[in-house]
């Protein structure tokens, strides 16, 4: 069996922006997968660097002064990207006392 044409439905155009809607949709749904993969990749990321930074300041004491400052300095530039980013997705803040509990 075919689709019923809708004379009126064709007359303002619905059909159209049906077609329209549903490329949208499936255009933020990619969008969407590329953004999670990304920011799973940048997770991965940060948490490899800070990693390799505890082990570098764990064996601080084995570096020369120049090690040492280097460290220093990929530390701080690390904290302040961290700072700078804040906390966009609420992950470092925990929840108000009272979530969970139902309000009357």
């Amino acid at each position: 069996m075919g689709r019923h044409r809708n004379p009126l439905a064709d007359l303002f155009g619905i059909r159209r922006l049906e077609r329209r809607i549903d490329r949208l949709e499936r255009q933020m749904a990619t969008a969407k997968e590329q953004l999670q993969t990304l920011t799973g990749k940048v997770d991965d990321l940060v948490a490899d660097v800070r990693a390799a930074l505890e082990k570098l300041t764990a064996d601080r004491d084995s570096l020369n002064p120049d090690a040492q400052e280097a460290l220093d300095n990929l530390t701080a530039k690390v904290d302040a990207f961290d700072a700078e980013l804040g906390d966009a997705d609420g992950s470092d803040t925990p929840p108000p006392a009272d979530e969970g509990r139902p309000s009357f």
